[in-house]
């Protein structure tokens, strides 16, 4: 079972990017992906969560987030 800090994760976007990383819509095959009603649009963009901590392709990246 996977260990995360959820602390890191912003509480606004999609979790299951956050946790699984960014390999995860696909992955699962993800209704949203691709619609308006996705709500890691913007992680798949830029590769951080609102909250500015990286988000990698197996999770979010413990480290000092982006300003």
């Amino acid at each position: 079972m996977k260990t995360v800090n959820t602390s890191l994760f912003s509480n606004n976007e999609c979790w299951g990017i956050q946790i699984n990383g960014t390999n995860h819509c696909t992955t699962i095959s993800c209704k949203w992906l691709g619609l308006t009603a996705c709500e890691g649009l913007n992680i798949i963009k830029t590769g951080y969560n609102s909250i500015g901590y990286k988000v990698g392709k197996y999770s979010v990246e413990e480290k000092v987030p982006v300003k």
